[in-house]
């Protein structure tokens, strides 16, 4: 057997119960990337200290994703003021799917608890600006279109500005940290209009999501294509996330009963997909990333993960590491295999590898949903 079950993860994985917090901060400050730095700045408040709800960060050592986190020496006193009325920080705008999911979306929760036909904050962000070429993201005016909002409705500032009253948001999921139900409720929202109930579960062809027409990325498996062609020649549907549009690729998770490929951003689909469904994911490192568990844990999907033992690596040719399987026909032939034995893949793992570590698929029920947290934060809203 090549494929060994990838169950420990690196950094954390706990799901919180209830809602993020969601700050207040009056005379807050929002700066502007500077020349020379490549990291946006956190928001600040009017003595110049960081707001702690403005930070992305990854592991629960709460490292810095790409934000700066201290007053810039450089930086004078902030006395151009933002235009009047309440603002609600959406962070930064991602042009990369997996990152504008987890990161950017996550922090739009509180438009759940907004009561209809009341005055909405502004959404303020740190962002591509007016110049933007939304054709090239085009997964983000579609998301926002399903809030009932467009890329007009987002506020950034070229300069530092002073924001009297600002919403600061706790972001919903932290990678490899924690995560709160409420993104999959969002998520969840904005899925649901891209397939009918009864297409749910409704293709038994098992589908895999493929990188092999991919020229630049992060990480891929550089022989995958020596597995898809076992698979398709099996019966197995190989598809290119890329080439399908976003609500594509959700009715895609909705109606195949099987979904596998290589891990990566585009299992984050899961989020907008109905929950329990069912994937096996080609790993490639024997430690899960948190963040897939997380994701995996607030949809209550049945995910399994496999390492392929004997992977090596390299990095270039466009991508930041390249793995290369070994023996990919024998990993072709052990996806097969789990593929026909979906249902009690889990359990006939356990009982091969008695030394697995079982982790339960569910999460407890979610609690009752607070409504108008905005209103309650800021009367004047209503």
């Amino acid at each position: 057997m090549i494929l060994q079950r990838s169950e420990a993860v690196y950094g954390h994985a706990e799901v919180r119960q209830g809602r993020p917090a969601l700050r207040l901060v009056e005379d807050a400050r929002y700066l502007v990337r500077t020349p020379g730095c490549d990291r946006i700045p956190v928001i600040f408040d009017a003595d110049g200290r960081m707001v702690a709800e403005s930070l992305d960060h990854h592991s629960s050592e709460r490292t810095p994703t790409w934000q700066a986190t201290e007053w810039p020496a450089d930086q004078g006193p902030v006395t151009e003021e933002a235009p009047a009325g309440p603002h609600l920080y959406v962070g930064a705008i991602h042009p990369h799917y997996g990152h504008f999911v987890i990161n950017t979306l996550a922090r739009l929760w509180p438009l759940l608890d907004h009561p209809e036909g009341t005055l909405r904050p502004t959404l303020l962000c740190h962002g591509p600006g007016l110049g933007a070429n939304w054709g090239a993201t085009p997964f983000i005016p579609e998301i926002l279109g399903r809030l009932g909002l467009n890329v007009m409705d987002l506020a950034s500032f070229g300069h530092p500005v002073r924001i009297p009253t600002l919403l600061v948001p706790q972001a919903a999921l932290q990678q490899d940290d924690y995560a709160f139900p409420v993104l999959a409720d969002l998520c969840g929202r904005i899925g649901r209009g891209y397939y009918a109930p009864e297409e749910v579960d409704a293709d038994p062809q098992p589908v895999y999501l493929s990188k092999t027409r991919l020229t630049a990325g992060v990480r891929r498996f550089s022989n995958e294509s020596a597995v898809t062609a076992i698979l398709e020649r099996e019966g197995v549907r190989i598809v290119h996330p890329e080439l399908l549009s976003f609500p594509e690729q959700v009715r895609l998770f909705a109606r195949h009963r099987v979904v596998l490929g290589a891990n990566g951003s585009a299992f984050h689909t899961l989020l907008f997909a109905p929950p329990g469904r069912r994937v096996i994911v080609l790993s490639d490192r024997l430690k899960l990333g948190g963040t897939y568990r997380l994701i995996d844990l607030i949809t209550r999907t049945r995910a399994h993960y496999y390492y392929p033992v004997g992977t090596s690596s390299h990095a270039g040719d466009g991508f930041t590491v390249n793995f290369t399987l070994p023996e990919p026909e024998t990993v072709a032939a052990e996806l097969l295999d789990k593929i026909a034995r979906i249902d009690t893949l889990r359990e006939d793992d356990m009982r091969t590898d008695p030394g697995a570590w079982h982790l339960s698929p569910t999460i407890p029920p979610l609690p009752p949903r607070r409504g108008g947290l905005l209103t309650r934060l800021l009367p004047g809203l209503g």
